[in-house]
């Protein structure tokens, strides 16, 4: 008997380790986020936007970005049309990602609406994070200054919602669009 409840404690040890923690309230997650030295991910999304169930599902589950999301974010999805939530995430792409200092309430890098590959939205965490590795391929891959600056401009650009993914907003019914997919 022992023996069955310690399997099954593994079992949901392992199940919750490897999901996403997110936090229904803003204001909560910016109080657990102070407290652990976290940072804070706001998704704001439509309910039956396909590329919002891409990014929840697919994406943000990857392991990779899963475990980069759970170490060093607190997640909090908010539906546009039916959640409260501040002023300031008032948008009407969907989704659109905010990343928030907890400590001063202000953006750590722009916005940035639509979706992303995997490694594409990694790198996007990591560069709101201030990651330094991020920075450090960057200049390994640089020689110049001019160079660097290049890179640095074409990170951030491949980083921004590729055509194929671009967001569903109040003008261009979600619905309409199609299933997204990852190769």
């Amino acid at each position: 008997m022992k023996r069955r409840v310690s399997l099954l404690l593994l079992l949901i040890t392992f199940v919750t380790a490897n999901e996403l923690k997110t936090v229904y309230s803003y204001q909560n997650a910016l109080h657990k986020a102070k407290k652990a030295d976290k940072l804070v991910l706001v998704m704001m999304s439509y309910k039956g936007c396909p590329l919002c169930d891409y990014m929840k599902d697919i994406v943000m589950e990857r392991p990779k970005v899963l475990k980069y999301l759970n170490e060093h974010f607190y997640v909090v999805v908010k539906d546009l049309e039916k959640d409260h939530y501040p002023n300031r995430f008032s948008v009407i792409d969907s989704p659109t990602f905010f990343f928030i200092d907890p400590k001063t309430e202000t953006d750590l890098i722009e916005k940035e609406s639509g979706g992303f590959r995997p490694d594409e939205f990694l790198a996007l965490l990591q560069r709101a994070a201030g990651d330094e590795r991020v920075a450090e391929a960057v200049e390994q891959n640089s020689t110049t200054p001019q160079q660097k600056s290049a890179s640095i401009q074409d990170r951030h650009d491949n980083n921004r919602s590729l055509p194929s993914l671009k967001p569903c907003n109040k003008t261009v019914s979600c619905k309409e669009s199609k299933k997204f997919t990852i190769n």
